[in-house]
């Protein structure tokens, strides 16, 4: 049996771009799942941005829903199709280099899936660790966490929460004084609900604009070049950041920044 490599990856391409629509949740960006505009290269890049942004925020970050259904839906497509082909694969031929296209396409997806099992568990590790902080900001700004996490996240910060909760009660909590039973209690000189560190520092590089769309945020520095402007409330002072330069800054001041997408962490 003859296999090209080109025609693989081309029906693979043109049978797993296609997505269907999935109604997103409020407030989130206005992609659809099945935009022509959103193709497997673009979502690849796309996913690797938010990867490293988790992965470096201090912060727990927006879920991004409809990227990661196009791409969970693309995957399990690839891996359906790649299995059919390696069946017709094996029964008709025994020849190794016809084995390789395969090979190689398998070596792809385990790369993509642990880019996607790695965002999720960095995700998972700050449900952890920040559970009252998310329970006091839901109790704060009711359905801000339907925005922050997917469904199945909710499901399980709901449930871990419950588990640790009953656990602290049963083993600690119920023999102490009533007036020192609370977990999120916030009077003392020390918090007991951990937030993230806002003041941590951050390296991050600046994205260039997109052409076609205008930035009103965009502005000029003393050299002529294209650069956002942040204040830093320590010195009281305004800094330039130039597009394309490379800078380390508290997060809490380039943050807004990074959820317009202006910035990326590295």
């Amino acid at each position: 049996m003859d296999i090209n490599i080109d025609d693989i990856l081309a029906d693979l391409d043109r049978d797993t771009t296609a997505v269907g629509s999935t109604p997103a949740p409020a407030g989130e960006d206005t992609t659809r799942l099945d935009d022509s505009a959103a193709t497997a290269a673009a979502d690849y890049s796309t996913l690797m941005t938010h990867w490293c942004n988790e992965r470096v925020a201090p912060e727990l970050l927006p879920y991004p829903h409809a990227l990661m259904a196009r791409v969970l839906a693309r995957l399990a497509a690839q891996i359906e199709h790649l299995e059919t082909l390696s069946t017709g694969v094996l029964e008709q031929t025994l020849d190794r280099s016809a084995k390789l296209p395969l090979l190689c396409m398998e070596a792809e997806l385990e790369r993509l899936k642990f880019v996607v099992r790695s965002l999720l568990r960095c995700r998972l590790a700050k449900i952890d660790r920040f559970g009252l902080y998310l329970r006091q900001l839901d109790a704060g700004s009711p359905g801000a966490l339907h925005t922050l996490l997917s469904e199945q996240e909710r499901v399980y910060y709901e449930r871990h929460s419950a588990i640790m909760l009953k656990l602290l009660n049963n083993a600690i909590l119920r023999h102490m004084p009533p007036e020192m039973q609370a977990v999120d209690d916030t009077d003392g000189s020390v918090s007991m609900i951990d937030e993230p560190d806002w003041a941590r520092f951050v390296f991050l590089y600046v994205r260039e604009p997109a052409p076609d769309a205008p930035d009103p945020q965009l502005a000029v520095d003393d050299h002529g070049q294209p650069c956002y402007t942040v204040n830093i409330p320590e010195l009281g002072e305004d800094v330039d950041l130039a597009v394309g330069g490379i800078y380390i800054m508290r997060y809490n001041v380039i943050k807004d920044l990074l959820m317009d997408g202006k910035v990326v962490l590295i």
